[in-house]
């Protein structure tokens, strides 16, 4: 079963949380007690050298930190006398040597002690060597004064000594040289448990040798490890917490927005006609990668829309194109009919003397208008089907050419006692095609003269954004109206009988160039008269 990112995401924050609590526990197990117990035994060699400066500078332990109250001490050697005294934070005490004997192992032992001063003139080898010579020397006076004395107020008797060597291990030694007159030895022992150091600090003062002793016993990591272990079970909870909250977060802040993303994808898709809400603002100024793909969706989608509304226009252009050929067919198959059989029928009975066509000299023009109406199709088929295949855009004067195409029927303007009038802009520039916008132009005038009653007037206004004509004494029926711009329609405009023979594709003409060169036409009837609109923009 394939996982949803919400599902995945918090799939993956579970082996995150694994991993991480074995990598912890590892930690916690393995190398937290080493670097505890290096930590200590650093934190127990900064404290002998602290209580053994306090107690230098202050002469006793009154202000003193002590780690060991009860076993830590310093002893103060002078260099002249036979006392020695010792203190600590439960005792403050002078010991004066009264015994001959132990005077002598006491000056022997300042004396190698006295000495020392300086770390070039300190040898610490050197000093070995010396209590190695005299410690025997040193042993039996003092098994001699302490042990079979008996002028003491108890008796000590010493019993054999059990061998312990087996049950400590790992004996070892350091010297810590603080300064030059402060030196620092480290001792220290382990058993099965627990490792045990002791701290001798010794430093030669003005007069005299101070010696602090501080006993520890350094934490075994074995004791460390069952704490960590008990602790384990907290921990794991608190980081799957922690894990499952943010991921949660994460996911409010990464899956929602997908989600959105997808929703308004698809609205898009399912959308037909392209109408749907604008992705929102918040998802485009995210500025991250979902950010980015959102606007990289909506981009793509205005462009499959531009690329769509281009290509219904260009199916409005092919239908019109369609219609077009169209109406070449249908004029060739059945406008054209109508005025052949009507010449022919025409010429034959004038050619067999067949009752009124006998007349001749009546007859012969109407076989002329036949024709001409059959020329006047031709050519505006031909026309149509041919002229705008390729259009050639430059700047004209509008008011020139009108005037212009307006001479073409000064004769019929004359014979008609029309009275035409331009008004409006003097000039006006348009950028178009010439030929094409000519012919539509002659097509409104001509409309114009040949529906206009004699006696009447036509009123041309030449406006910034449209070009008006309008033709008095010239109504178009109310039912023709609507279709006025469709091929072969033609009506009287108003005359009872017309001599006009219009076979409708004047205007038809004209409004699918129009089109071509972004200009539209309208007609309407206004009072007492037919106004057509050329818009030019």
């Amino acid at each position: 079963m394939k996982l949803k990112l919400g599902g995945r995401n918090l799939f993956y924050s579970i082996i995150l949380a694994g991993i991480m609590l074995a990598f912890l526990t590892g930690y916690f197990v393995y190398m937290l007690p080493s670097l505890y117990v290096d930590y200590m035994t650093e934190q127990n060699l900064k404290a002998i050298k602290q209580q053994h400066r306090s107690y230098v500078e202050n002469g006793n332990y009154g202000d003193v930190q002590v780690k060991n109250p009860t076993a830590c001490f310093s002893i103060k050697i002078p260099d002249e006398g036979n006392s020695i005294f010792i203190n600590s934070k439960l005792i403050s005490a002078e010991v004066t040597i009264t015994d001959v004997r132990l005077l002598e192992i006491f000056s022997e032992l300042r004396q190698c002690l006295k000495n020392y001063g300086t770390k070039e003139e300190f040898d610490t080898e050197e000093l070995r060597k010396l209590f190695d010579e005299k410690g025997e020397n040193w042993k039996e006076i003092l098994n001699e004064v302490f042990v079979e004395n008996l002028s003491l107020p108890f008796q000590v008797q010493a019993s054999e000594r059990q061998n312990t060597q087996s049950e400590y291990h790992g004996e070892y030694e350091k010297i810590h040289l603080v300064s030059d007159e402060f030196v620092v030895f480290e001792m220290g022992i382990e058993d099965a448990d627990n490792k045990y150091v002791n701290y001798m600090a010794v430093e030669r003062t003005e007069g005299c040798l101070i010696i602090t002793y501080l006993p520890v016993m350094t934490p075994d990591i074995n004791e460390i490890r069952p704490i960590v272990l008990q602790s384990l079970p907290m921990l794991g909870a608190v980081i799957f917490l922690l894990v499952l909250l943010f991921s949660q977060i994460y996911s409010r802040g990464i899956v929602t927005p997908i989600v959105q993303l997808v929703q308004h994808t698809q609205q898009r898709k399912n959308a037909y006609t392209f109408e749907a809400s604008p992705l929102e603002k918040k998802l485009e100024n995210r500025g991250d990668e979902i950010g980015m793909l959102a606007v990289t969706i909506e981009e793509l989608y205005q462009k499959v829309r531009a690329s769509y509304e281009e290509l219904e226009e260009k199916n409005r252009i092919l239908e019109r194109e369609n219609k077009r050929q169209e109406v070449l067919l249908k004029a060739s198959s059945h406008q054209l009919k109508t005025p052949i059989s009507a010449a022919l029928l025409l010429v034959d009975g004038m050619k067999n003397n067949i009752g009124k066509y006998q007349d001749r000299e009546k007859y012969l023009p109407k076989v002329k208008e036949q024709l001409l109406s059959m020329k006047k199709m031709i050519e505006d088929i031909l026309y149509l089907n041919q002229c705008g295949e390729t259009l050639d855009f430059q700047n004209i004067e509008l008011r020139t050419m009108l005037e212009t195409q307006l001479s073409l029927y000064r004769v019929t303007v004359t014979d008609k006692q029309l009275a035409v009038s331009i008004e409006g802009l003097q000039t006006k520039i348009l950028y178009t095609d010439g030929t094409v916008f000519a012919h539509i132009l002659s097509n409104l005038l001509s409309n114009a003269v040949n529906y206009t009653p004699p006696g009447e007037q036509i009123q041309i206004l030449l406006a910034e954004e449209k070009l008006t004509i309008q033709n008095w004494g010239s109504h178009i029926d109310e039912d023709l109206l609507p279709h006025i711009f469709d091929p072969f329609v033609s009506g009287s405009h108003g005359k009872k009988e017309s001599s006009i023979n219009s076979h409708g594709l004047g205007l038809y003409i004209a409004s699918y160039y129009a089109q071509k060169i972004n200009l539209r036409i309208e007609i309407s009837n206004e009072s007492h008269s037919v106004a057509a609109t050329l818009y030019l923009q």
